[in-house]
């Protein structure tokens, strides 16, 4: 337990330290301010390029399920992927430097090292994404007054995708341990994989991948919660059973 206290107040100084938390924090409030923003002013933004293009067309009304697609799609494209850049070096860089292996030979539990990194890992990543999730939401409520259905359950599909990415990368730092690009392109694989399985309809609504294609559809209501848990229940199921191998994986390694 003072091993596990003792990792936790580390890699709190080191984030701060190096910026990471910072970094995460603004990167995903400033995804928080544009999404609704954007959403808010594109009719006024088209309709100025179509005057000057001397197009003619009736815009749709904008709604805040139209902040709420930009809100994700910000998030798909731009938070997750920076979120993995940022986060896939918390082990390889202390194989690099070497403190890790110091740390070890003075009696550290490999296992430890292992849960405290993705604990705090999933922890930083669970405040940052709440605040640019609960920026999202207060400017959307506060430039269209209206609430949407499942809206914690469509913020939670993207919280719990990012857990399973962080099991991948603790999974692919556990195997490369000092190649931060092996834990990347891992984490890339696991994602083109994916994303090629749901072309297959049977297998589709089962992927994690499905967590991101199924947020917009709960808020218009569109489907239900029933209808992605078979999809939750894997996620957390694979990022548990990912991690656990990758605690066994580390502790078979040669250091």
């Amino acid at each position: 337990m003072n091993q596990i206290s003792a990792l936790f107040k580390k890699e709190a100084v080191e984030s701060i330290r190096n910026f990471k938390l910072f970094l995460l924090l603004a990167v995903f409030i400033i995804i928080g301010i544009i999404s609704p923003l954007t959403a808010y002013l594109m009719p006024d933004i088209m309709a100025m390029v179509m005057k000057d293009a001397g197009i003619k067309f009736e815009l749709p009304v904008v709604t805040a399920v139209d902040s709420y697609v930009q809100f994700f799609g910000n998030m798909n494209q731009l938070g997750l992927p920076i979120l993995v850049i940022v986060t896939g070096s918390i082990l390889t860089n202390e194989f690099s430097r070497n403190t890790l292996i110091n740390l070890l030979t003075k009696g550290l539990k490999r296992h430890n090292v292992m849960l405290v990194k993705f604990l705090y890992t999933i922890l930083m990543w669970t405040v940052v994404y709440v605040f640019g999730a609960v920026t999202a939401y207060l400017y959307t409520i506060y430039y269209w007054e209206n609430e949407l259905e499942n809206i914690l359950a469509a913020f939670g599909l993207t919280w719990l995708y990012g857990i399973f990415l962080i099991s991948v990368i603790m999974m692919a730092s556990a195997i490369f341990r000092t190649s931060f690009l092996g834990v990347l392109f891992t984490v890339l694989g696991v994602v083109i994989i994916m994303i090629i399985a749901s072309i297959y309809p049977m297998t589709a609504e089962y992927l994690p991948q499905y967590l991101l294609t199924s947020n917009m559809s709960l808020l218009t209501g569109e489907t239900g919660m029933s209808d992605v848990m078979p999809a939750v229940l894997i996620t957390a199921g694979a990022s548990i059973l990912i991690f656990l191998l990758s605690i066994v994986t580390f502790n078979k390694a040669v250091m």
